[in-house]
């Protein structure tokens, strides 16, 4: 509320001068259809909290989704609600520890529905999530119906047919980062791949976005079609078609995921401008995606994705921008030269002086710096890490996007037809080579110093905003570009560096993860400790979190899990099992973020932290000790801790042996010396 009132505050300044009049009445216009949207999802959501917060009720619904749990014969799911107590009805649902299913299937069965936790309702609502369910053991086990006929079921199967096609005959590697960034399966890509190219800057080449859309939608048709079916209107509308259709086959393959139906809304509206005889405008279309895209669900802004999807086409729009100004104000400098100097031949401008591919080089490397500019506010304010190198190595892969994608589906569609097998194989053996060049790249360049950079979030905010007022002053005193930028890159030089020794040695303890079994990750500078409990999706939000921190070195992972059913692949220097410890045995190890000590018991283990002067203990399963241990910070867990008295808690919701009153937080900072930061 205070940003939004803020916000409202600025369009009213704009309305001052005469000539933004129009302009602040349109953003008014716009605020004012966001707060509609707004309040009809709030009365949507409120509808559904009101009709099943509190109620056991026998739901039939479709798994969208099931990832692996701390067991093996449970999952967590997202659902999509069909039906409850019998009547129609059509909202998504989490469950947390489901009886064994599969994305497609169609399962019934009773729950108790809740409201999300406070600390994660706004993420849930982001993903149109509305209720949290838990199922009820005393009532009769989930009953799988089959497979699920509805399109998103068979979507989803023709994605997984696609990458069992595509994996068959690559190697594991290459194979899983081709699927996920031709058909969208992440299933195939190993943790090492993924946190490597979170450190070179190169996670958007792995997300089927608006990059990939405008290659499949653009260049295959300027491929296939000639230049001549430009000069026809009539052409023009029968090549929105094709690009429409173009878009809808993507966005089935890759199973409907947000980044895809952002691009190819984009795609439809600049279809429908040249049907009905309007420009074609990216920005106007841009628009246009997120309005539709947020009029059915306003907290969809609150997305990292759709924030950091709009921000980048954004700054690519601004870099085409700024070199269309860059060519002018040369060419008008050249023409300017060239009429005060008739005696004396006049050289062209040096951008126009390079050959053809330079500048598609320099023009990549604008566009490129551009895109990455605008995504950076977005990283840092939502607490994530950045890469120094993300403009090199977008520039240095952007073109292995186009060969890539287009061999990823020519693989995935041969290997569905047997007698095009030794096609198949052919394909297969060169999308094998070019993706290990790629991942090669990506693994050599996150190791190099400043793969990863992490900035205080509120720091940030005012380094950003400084930025943008330098920005602002200099457009608006028409500062000349040569002293402009130097400037603003100086002082981003200089933010940049103050916050990074403002953080050094900063300790950051953060739980991430299911609330029934948390997992603890420790992080200083770039070297990480983690506590590990839970399946494949608290491993994806390990890497998450550490990929936030800008983390480089894992020293420990220890896996406190009893009964592990599945292997946690965190690479790491030093890895303990607590499960195959002795029992009554203890392990001592020093880390660089804290000092480690783990007691193995009959029925589980405790851990204990020590940083600094302080301590926090954490218990997974039961511990038996002859006396309480006495501790500054409890670690909390779904289970109550009978031997363990503390002063302060850490938790990611709170549970049923807390008293209502009781204050904890999911994160912490702090340094060696003294001083902490909740949060």
């Amino acid at each position: 509320m205070p940003f939004a009132a803020f916000f409202v505050a600025f369009l009213l300044l704009l309305c001052i001068p005469r000539r933004s009049r129009k302009l602040a009445v349109c953003l008014l216009l716009g605020a004012l259809a966001g707060l509609c949207a707004v309040y009809t999802t709030n009365a949507r959501l409120e509808r559904a909290r009101a009709n099943y917060a509190g109620r056991t009720v026998l739901l039939t619904a479709e798994v969208e989704r099931a990832d692996s749990t701390y067991f093996s014969d449970t999952v967590d799911a997202t659902l999509w609600v069909e039906g409850v107590n019998g009547r129609r009805a059509g909202f998504r649902i989490t469950c947390a520890e489901l009886p064994a299913c599969a994305a497609g299937q169609r399962v019934q069965g009773w729950f108790t529905l809740q409201q999300p936790d406070i600390e994660e309702r706004t993420a849930q609502y982001a993903d149109g999530i509305a209720l949290q369910a838990e199922p009820v053991p005393e009532k009769p086990q989930l009953t799988v119906l089959g497979e699920s006929g509805s399109f998103r079921a068979r979507t989803h199967r023709l994605q997984q047919k696609l990458s069992e096609s595509l994996r068959r005959e690559m190697h594991r590697d290459t194979g899983g980062v081709l699927a996920t960034m031709t058909v969208g399966d992440r299933s195939g890509l190993s943790a090492q791949l993924r946190s490597a190219y979170r450190g070179a800057g190169l996670s958007h080449v792995l997300v089927v976005s608006g990059m990939h859309v405008s290659i499949l939608c653009g260049d295959i048709l300027s491929v296939l079609l000639p230049y001549r079916w430009e000069q026809s209107y009539r052409s023009r509308r029968r090549r929105t078609v094709w690009k429409s259709l173009l878009a809808l086959v993507l966005m089935g393959v890759t199973g409907f995921t947000p980044s895809v139906r952002r691009a190819a809304v984009a795609v439809w509206v600049s279809a429908l401008g040249v049907w009905v005889w309007g420009p074609a405008d990216t920005l106007t279309s841009l628009a246009a995606a997120g309005i539709l895209m947020t009029a059915v669900n306003s907290y969809a802004v609150w997305d990292i994705g759709f924030e950091l999807s709009f921000a980048a086409v954004a700054g690519t729009v601004a870099g085409g921008a700024c070199i269309r100004w860059m060519r002018d104000a040369h060419d008008r400098r050249f023409w300017i030269k060239a009429g005060e100097n008739l005696q004396k031949p006049v050289r062209r401008p040096w951008f126009n002086r390079l050959p053809e591919r330079l500048q598609g080089l320099a023009e990549s490397a604008c566009i490129a710096a551009c895109a990455s500019a605008a995504t950076f506010p977005v990283l840092v304010l939502r607490g994530l890490s950045v890469s120094a190198w993300a403009v090199v190595s977008s520039i240095a892969v952007l073109w292995m996007v186009q060969p890539l994608l287009l061999l990823g589906l020519a693989v995935a569609f041969m290997g569905l037809v047997p007698w095009l097998a030794p096609v198949h194989g052919v394909l297969s053996r060169a999308a094998d080579l070019l993706t290990g060049l790629l991942n090669g790249w990506a693994v050599w360049l996150c190791t190099k110093p400043g793969a990863s950079i992490y900035f205080d979030t509120a720091y940030a905010a005012l380094v950003c905003l400084l930025l943008c007022g330098l920005g602002v002053l200099a457009f608006r005193w028409r500062v000349r570009l040569r002293v402009a930028l130097p400037g603003i890159l100086l002082a981003a030089a200089v933010g940049i560096g103050l916050g990074n020794a403002l953080s050094r040695d900063v300790v950051h303890i953060d739980l991430v993860g299911s609330a029934q079994a948390p997992a603890v990750v420790v992080t200083q500078n770039d070297r990480a400790v983690v506590l590990f409990r839970g399946g494949s999706a608290a491993q994806r939000a390990v890497e998450n979190q550490l990929a936030r921190r800008g983390v480089r070195t894992v020293e420990l992972v220890a896996d406190l899990r009893m009964n592990a059913k599945t292997a946690c692949t965190l690479p790491a220097q030093q890895g303990i099992r607590a499960e195959r410890l002795p029992v009554n045995t203890a392990r001592k190890l020093r880390c660089t973020p804290a000092a480690v000590e783990l007691l193995r018991t009959r029925e589980g283990c405790l851990v204990r932290l020590s940083i600094g002067n302080r301590q926090f203990v954490t218990l997974s399963g039961r511990a038996e000790l002859a006396q309480p241990l006495q501790t500054e910070w409890l670690i909390a867990t779904p289970k109550k801790p009978e031997t363990v008295r503390y002063q302060k808690l850490l938790a990611l919701r709170s549970y049923s042996w807390m008293a209502p009153e009781t204050q904890y937080t999911a994160s912490l900072s702090l340094r060696r010396t003294g001083g902490e930061k909740l949060g």
